[in-house]
């Protein structure tokens, strides 16, 4: 066995080079080398997704370098760091591909919409606890379904992964500094016109500011019962909040990123007189 890994591991980087990235999967590089192999190599292909997401690390980590190295002639800028109150959270790469489903997201992504439309009366949290207990009661051969919606879906982010080209350092601090103007420039006081769908959700208000709207918000959630309870970190949104929150059929989110999904109905700032 080590034999082969030995001989996987040598062949693997040539054959990914060569490989489309726009439509290489870890299935059809694992095909590629039993090809070059002349064997089946099924009980290997755990060591195969290991060796290549080492070298998407790799060959990451060298374009990053090489663009920091092309675009920064001088020091490379460094973010500022704030502690306590007021904390910046670090800025994530907005290009970087989204990170693949688990098995239990999968299953909850395919059976919630089906709980709900068997029982329409059932409240969120109560589908969401309904979806726990099946998860967990679920035997192998049910749950297998999923690990092969997870494995596709591993298989679609190493594809994106590997032709995926980090921002540079620069274009990174670019996108802090912008952050940082609109945070200075967006108190929660200032008032914004909503759009048609935030006006029509809060009941015909055509201006807000973001304290008001956090607080009403947070006041739908409370009322409607909408945080999960198994970890009440999340909101379980109801049909109403997820068509204003533009979500899909049982998608949950964090509470607190709740701003992310508000943003576009804030349409336009209300000048001052």
């Amino acid at each position: 066995m080590e034999d082969t890994q030995r001989q996987i591991a040598r062949l693997l980087p040539d054959i990914i080079r060569g490989a489309d990235l726009e439509k290489a999967t870890v299935r059809t590089l694992q095909k590629s080398l039993e090809d070059s192999l002349g064997r089946d190599l099924g009980e290997h292909k755990n060591f195969i997704r290991a060796e290549v997401e080492h070298f998407l690390k790799g060959a990451v980590t060298k374009k990053r370098a090489a663009l920091d190295e092309e675009g920064s002639k001088g020091k490379k800028a460094k973010a500022q760091k704030k502690t306590g109150r007021g904390k910046t959270k670090e800025l994530v790469d907005p290009t970087r591909p989204k990170g693949p489903k688990g098995a239990y997201m999968c299953f909850v992504s395919a059976r919630r919409s089906q709980i709900k439309d068997a029982n329409p009366d059932m409240t969120f949290p109560d589908i969401a606890r309904e979806l726990g207990v099946e998860w967990k009661t679920m035997s192998e051969a049910s749950r297998h379904r999923y690990e092969q919606m997870a494995e596709l879906d591993k298989d679609r982010y190493t594809r994106e992964m590997l032709s995926y080209v980090p921002l540079s350092d620069e274009k990174m601090q670019e996108l802090r500094e912008q952050q940082s103007r609109r945070k200075a420039a967006g108190g929660l006081q200032v008032m914004y016109h909503c759009s048609p769908e935030l006006t029509a959700f809060l009941g015909g208000a055509k201006t807000i500011n973001r304290k008001e709207l956090t607080t009403r918000i947070w006041k739908y959630f409370r009322e409607h019962n909408l945080m999960d309870p198994i970890n009440k970190r999340f909101i379980v949104p109801d049909t109403k909040l997820s068509k204003l929150l533009k979500l899909q059929d049982g998608e949950r989110f964090l509470a607190f990123t709740v701003s992310r999904y508000l943003n576009p109905h804030l349409v336009k700032k209300v000048e001052s007189q």
